[in-house]
Order: structure tokens, then sequence, then C-alpha cells
């Protein structure tokens, strides 16, 4: 059996359990084991926006709907179970997913004294699926996030079989919504910006946003051609982000969602803040283009999505300061060192495991090599 803890006991939001709960999934498929996922608790408060009162009569619904578990939204198959016996003397206690990696002893027996060992682990501690089920209990406490992409070093085939076993799929409901909203939109190009606590949190975001950075990067990162649909915590910022898209054809996924969809959005089975995420995530996954925020797990999800559903692998970010370390004059990410792994070539994302782990998704044909 696998205990697994919620990542920060469930306090963070929607995109961070998601990722938390797709771990633990993939952990429970890697050892063979069933497990218990605890403090799943409703997550991500409606918006801000959606109390004021120029826009409580459209958005309102998101305010009074109960709010979602992960799980109430995410069709995963899984081997979860409800109840757990923890007292037994047989068991090992972890902590800070984050720090360790997961691998067998055959991989360790091969290759842990190589450069490959190295620089896949990133100063993590490498456990073994066979050492742990030596184990009649793991605890996993204080579990932090971690990406599937960048918590296992298996051959590719293993590891391509197990990151499908963890490809999000929605309530069919949220997936049929989804789909016909994309299939009326025809091409279009989307961006997620994150404005809201990024704007307060993180001080050279929110100076790269307000002084016109992020407006030249979208006149020379998209062409005119095609409308840009726009994934935002914060349309009570709306000013700004008009300001940042002049002079092209933009809109409000929100806005669009309630103004052409409102009916069949209140026909689903939940309409919470979540809901709503989630048919963001599918429609700007399906973009020919998408830029997202660097840091945000709103992006990252987008970007799990975009390689599982499309193949698409491009990482696009807005250029806070990290990100202008990586871009080029037709800005796009470039590496800026050699390594095995997508993570070893972007130093500017790899300031430590602790960042590597979830601050943005990773090219999965890169997370492996032919072992």
């Amino acid at each position: 059996m696998i205990y697994f803890e919620n990542c920060s006991k469930g306090a963070e939001g929607f995109n961070t359990h998601v990722i938390a709960y797709t771990l633990c999934i993939s952990l429970s498929n890697f050892l063979d084991r069933e497990f218990f996922f605890d403090f799943e608790i409703p997550s991500s408060s409606p918006p801000g926006f959606a109390s004021m009162p120029e826009w409580s009569e459209t958005f309102g619904t998101l305010m009074q709907s109960p709010r979602s578990l992960v799980s109430d939204l995410v069709t995963i198959p899984t081997r979860r179970v409800f109840n757990i016996d923890r007292d037994l003397a047989n068991k090992i206690e972890l902590q800070h997913t984050h720090s360790h990696f997961m691998t067998t002893d055959e991989l360790r027996s091969k290759y842990g004294s190589t450069m490959i060992f190295e620089h896949f682990g990133m100063g993590r501690k490498a456990l073994t699926r066979e050492e742990l089920n030596g184990f009649d209990l793991i605890e996993w406490t204080d579990t932090r996030l971690s990406n599937p992409s960048y918590f296992y070093l298996l051959t590719r085939p293993e590891k391509q079989k197990l990151l499908r076993s963890v490809e999000l799929r929605y309530l069919p409901e949220l997936e049929s919504l989804g789909s016909t909203i994309i299939s009326e939109l025809g091409q279009y190009n989307a961006v997620h910006i994150r404005l809201g606590d990024f704007l307060k949190l993180r001080p050279e975001y929110a100076a790269s946003a307000r002084s016109g950075e992020f407006a030249s990067y979208i006149s020379a990162a998209f062409s005119r051609d095609l409308p840009i649909l726009i994934a935002t915590d914060g349309l009570e910022e709306k000013q700004l982000l008009e300001s940042l898209f002049d002079g092209f054809d933009f809109r409000f996924i929100d806005e669009l969602i309630f103004d052409g969809f409102r009916d069949e959005f209140l026909r689903l089975p939940y309409t919470d803040f979540n809901a709503l995420t989630v048919l963001n995530q599918m429609i700007c996954a399906a973009g020919r283009m998408f830029v997202g925020t660097y840091y945000s797990t709103f992006t990252a999800v987008i970007h799990k999505l975009r390689q599982e559903r499309y193949q698409n692998k491009e990482f696009m970010f807005f250029p806070d300061p990290q990100v202008s370390k990586h871009l080029s004059s037709d800005m796009k990410l470039l590496p800026d060192r050699q390594g095995f792994f997508d993570w070893n070539r972007f130093s500017a994302f790899a300031p430590s495991h602790f960042h590597m782990a979830w601050a943005r998704e990773w090219d999965y044909d890169l997370t492996t090599v032919d072992l």
C-alpha cells in the first residue's frame, strides 16, 4: 500500500492538485500497488473578478457552485482505496518527492556510477522499485510537487507506457464541451497570462508585463492572421491586457464560454472555477501556437495536454528575466548548454531540483535515453 499526502496538504490550487494526483497514480502503477490519497480537499477559490459588480452577473455561478475535487473531474483509471492502516511495522517514511527519483535495481546497477545517473538526478536521491516493494507500507508525506516526466529514470518503452497511464482525461461532459468549442473556433493561437497574485509575488514578472516587454514579445512572436484566445486569472486587469494585445484580434476565453456556451456550461455536472479552468486549458492546448507563464502550474498542465493530445512539444513563455535568458531573436527558447536530459540544457530553468521538478513541464522524449 502507498500512503500519499497531497501537496501542501491540499492548501494550493487545482493545477497543483492535478500534478500531485497524477504523480501519485503513476507511482501506484509503477509499483503495482494500491494507494491512499490524503488531503484531497476543494481547491482553487473563484477568481476575484467573479465577485466584482461589473462581472458578477456574468460569472456569479462561479461563486455559487459547489467546489469540485480533482478526482471529480479527472477520470484516469486508478488503484485508489479510501481506507488504510498506517500502523504497520514494516514501512518506510519518505518526504519531499522533488528530492527523489524512481528507477530500478537493474538500471541503478548498470548506470549508477555514470554521468547518465548524475545528469538525471541533479542531486536527488535514487529509489528503486525493488527496495520500496520490500516494505508493506510506503508513506510519502510533505510531498511537494514533481512532474511524472521528471520523477522516473526508466528505459524508454517503460517510461512511455507509464506516462501514457497518467494522460489527462476529464469527465465526458467536459471533454465533449471542450471539443465542441474547439471545433467551432477553427484555427487560432492561445496564451495564458498569469496576473492576480503574480503581479505582487513576482515583481520582476509584473515589471515585464507593465513595461511593454510582453507587448513587444507578442508583436514579434505572433502573426496577425489568426485570432488570439486569452486565458487569464486577471480579467479585472482588462485595460492592461487590452494594451498588450493592441492591434490583434483577441478574445478572453472565460467571456467566450459564458457568452457563447453558457447554457452548455451550466448543464455540466460541475460548474465551478475548476471546470472553467479545464475548458480554458483544453482550448489553449489545441491552439496552433501557445505562449504561457513560466512558474505557473496552469501553464504546465497546458503543456502536458499539448504533448499528450497533439504531440506538440514547443514550449513558449512570456519574457520574465529568467525566460529572456533563453530567447532567440524569433522568440523561441534556446538551450545554452549540453546534456542528456531536457533540464540539463536550460540553465535559467535549473537553479535547483526543486524548480526543475514542477516549475515547467519537460519534453517527454528528452527525459529518458535508450538505456
